[in-house]
């Protein structure tokens, strides 16, 4: 499915394909767009051939669908209150495909892309990493971070998270 994603209001957009950037589309006048697609030379179109080619909606904002996990007593950090996907009732801030469960430390860690036919995986759930510092919060993170450094989880809620990653800092000390 082609949609845009806009940049600058009414004048910007990145063209993408099930998440993959494929070209731009830039409005140079009232009635005038340039579009830059991948592999394409760039093409001047008139609003009505632009939407011939890529349907109606194609300037309109992509709607997807935000769950919004709330919690008491734990605040907003950088989009941990927002899950895009779930994957075995584990939340994911992104849109999940490619989804799979992999063992990691005698644990099930729900895994997924960001689109069909990217490689990079990322851990679903909330987690708690140590750091060299300290331990920190983790939530949809990618899995190599996992690989590269100790941590506890997957847990479901931030709460959860929260608590626990409170537990391993009085733990060790930090």
């Amino acid at each position: 499915m082609t949609y845009t994603k806009e940049i600058i209001k009414d004048k910007f957009w990145i063209v993408e394909d099930a998440g993959v950037k494929v070209g731009t589309i830039r409005k140079c006048s009232s009635d005038t767009f340039e579009i830059n697609i991948r592999d394409d030379d760039t093409e001047q179109t008139s609003l009505s051939g632009l939407m011939s080619r890529f349907g109606e909606k194609i300037l309109e904002a992509r709607t997807t669908s935000k769950k919004i996990v709330e919690e008491k007593g734990i605040g907003s950090h950088d989009g941990l209150n927002i899950s895009l996907s779930e994957i075995d009732g584990y939340p994911s801030k992104h849109v999940a495909y490619n989804m799979e469960t992999i063992e990691k430390n005698e644990r099930q860690i729900p895994t997924y892309t960001k689109s069909t036919t990217s490689k990079v995986r990322y851990a679903a759930g909330f987690y708690g990493v140590r750091y060299p510092g300290d331990w920190r919060w983790f939530y949809g993170g990618k899995l190599d971070t996992l690989n590269t450094y100790d941590f506890i989880g997957p847990f479901k809620t931030k709460s959860e998270m929260a608590t626990e990653t409170l537990l391993a800092n009085k733990r060790d000390g930090l």
